[in-house]
């Protein structure tokens, strides 16, 4: 889980993490996003057991998430919370 997490972190670099104008809002959605990603890397060992179908969440859904969140952050006043998570837990 830990070289998951790693691995997720290590796909952006400083100039990503400090791009955002609400930085530490920014960085703490990132990091669950990268979390999130390493879960689902993770599970993948374990084949289709307890899911009910396989999905290979893989870099460049993560990177496309960040890029996402970006925007939203830039463009809205206030933490859209409800619009984030359907974006990245429904979809």
């Amino acid at each position: 889980m830990r070289a998951n997490l790693h691995k997720a972190l290590d796909c952006f670099d400083q100039d990503t993490l400090e791009r955002c104008a609400r930085e530490n809002e920014f960085k703490g959605i990132l990091n669950a996003l990268c979390y999130f990603h390493a879960v689902v890397s993770e599970r993948r060992k374990f084949g289709p057991q307890g899911w009910n179908r396989e999905y290979p969440f893989n870099v460049g859904d993560l990177t496309i998430s960040v890029d996402v969140l970006y925007n939203y952050l830039e463009a809205n006043p206030k933490v859209p919370w409800e619009d984030l998570r359907y974006l990245f837990g429904e979809i």
